[in-house]
C-alpha cells in the first residue's frame, strides 16, 4: 500500500474502515439494482462519492503535511 506511506496510524485505521464502508456500500447498491429499487442505489452511489472523496481528503492532508513537514 505505497499510496499509503505518508499517512499517521489514525489515518490508515480510517481509510481502512473506509475502505470496508465501501464494500458494504457496493454490495448494498448491487442488491437494490437487483430487485429495483433504482432510488436507493443512486442515494447508495452519493454515499460512495462521499466516501471516496473522504479517502482523497485524508490522502491530500498526508501529502500537504509531509510537504511542509509536519510529520
Amino acid at each position: 500500500m505505497k499510496e499509503y506511506d505518508g499517512l499517521t496510524l489514525e489515518e490508515r485505521a480510517r481509510v481502512t474502515d473506509i475502505q470496508d464502508l465501501l464494500i458494504e456500500r457496493y454490495v448494498e447498491q448491487k442488491e437494490a439494482l437487483e430487485v429495483g429499487k433504482k432510488p436507493r442505489a443512486r442515494e447508495i452511489d452519493f454515499e460512495i462519492k462521499e466516501l471516496r472523496h473522504e479517502i482523497e481528503t485524508i490522502k491530500e492532508w498526508a501529502t500537504s503535511d509531509l510537504a511542509s513537514g509536519n510529520r
